[in-house]
């Protein structure tokens, strides 16, 4: 067990505040951390494999030998416990220590065989278990400046990548080969790795939203729909274009300048207390006046930081409201099976009086040809 070595940064002391807040309101002693992503926001390990626990005076980070060396580098404010045991087992110790009454615990991301390890402990020392739902992912929602600045160099990257892969494409390329390049040139540009599974659909196979590159080539007179992101210091992009090669099919061509102008109508529309979902009905009215509504099945977007997929969504299922800080996607699409798809991405981070895009790859049509 180590003591707390340093004055953590502005930005972490803010996270520690705003989270103390919640943990307060909720009439809990402290409030246990389980899902990693949560763990890196409140105490700024990159590691993995560890639990956080945010008490009203100290923060503990219950990690292995695995980690030492990197926890003292990354984030030597915390109170370090370098667990022999399992993480429920050094859990107590801190509650007993820090007198803990009731601890809060993560409902969204405690498992069942973690929750039973946990009451094994704490149920005997009197602890009482109160489960909280979705405290810190809300707070995670609205990203401060430090944030922000790792975003917008994580689009930097992916776009700088994209950039450089259009200038090496041939036909005769496989999607596994161009995706395999893609995460190459972003790994060399510093990026840790991409932020999901690069989406690389040749020809037909742009109809599939989510669809995995495989072994088709990419040939001449056709659409190729990259969707890709960098994953930089914890932080995601997450961005798509088409790229033409020679003369793709008319149909193709048709339904990109729809889709360009359903993007860009929702964006235009992005601002502070503005619903999510009236921002996803106007890229969907101005698909479904063209015709393609059937084949737009999808949401226009979803926050984007820590996690590809965050909380913050464009949808007509969602009750979001936007504020500034939220960082979005905006993605219509339209897919016809046999023919092919169109969808066009970009990050957008809503301001104090509307928005800013992040990402500045073009998209006009002429733009997608190599």
């Amino acid at each position: 067990m180590s003591e707390a070595g340093s004055q953590p940064p502005d930005y972490i002391l803010q996270r520690w505040q705003a989270a103390r807040a919640e943990l307060k309101k909720l009439k809990g002693d402290a409030l246990l951390v389980t899902y990693f992503p949560d763990v890196s926001w409140l105490t700024g390990f990159e590691g993995d494999d560890s639990w956080a626990l945010l008490t009203p005076d100290q923060v503990w980070l219950i990690s292995d030998f695995r980690y030492a060396e990197q926890i003292a580098r990354e984030c030597p404010w915390v109170h370090a416990v370098m667990r022999k045991k399992r993480l429920s087992e050094e859990l107590i110790k801190i509650c007993k220590k820090c007198k803990i009454r009731t601890l809060a615990v993560q409902e969204e991301s405690v498992s069942l065989r973690q929750q039973a390890a946990i009451k094994e402990f704490t149920v005997p020392a009197g602890i009482r278990l109160k489960a909280v739902l979705e405290i810190l992912v809300k707070l995670r929602n609205i990203k401060d400046s430090h944030e922000i600045a790792l975003i917008e160099q994580a689009v930097t990257i992916a776009e700088h990548s994209f950039e450089a892969l259009k200038a090496h494409l041939k036909a005769g390329q496989t999607e596994n080969e161009i995706a395999g390049l893609l995460v190459y040139e972003m790994r060399r540009r510093g990026a840790s790795n991409a932020s999901f599974d690069p989406i690389v659909a040749a020809a037909a196979n742009g109809s599939l939203p989510h669809y995995r590159p495989g072994a088709v080539k990419m040939q001449n007179n056709s659409a190729l729909l990259v969707d890709w992101g960098a994953l930089y210091n914890g932080y995601r992009s997450d961005l798509t274009r088409m790229i033409f090669m020679g003369d793709p099919p008319r149909k193709i061509r048709e339904i990109y300048q729809v889709v360009l102008e359903a993007q860009q109508a929702a964006i235009a529309a992005i601002k502070p207390d503005v619903a999510g979902k009236k921002i996803d009905k106007i890229a969907h009215d101005i698909i479904t006046k063209a015709g393609y509504g059937k084949c737009f099945g999808h949401s226009l977007g979803h926050g984007v930081g820590r996690d590809i997929h965050e909380q913050v969504s464009l949808s007509q299922r969602g009750d979001v409201i936007l504020k500034p800080g939220m960082i979005v996607t905006v993605e219509p699409g339209i897919y016809l099976p046999g023919v092919g798809g169109v969808r066009i991405e970009d990050d957008i981070l809503v301001t104090q009086s509307g928005c800013r895009v992040l990402s500045s790859l073009p998209k006009t049509l002429n733009s997608a040809w190599l």
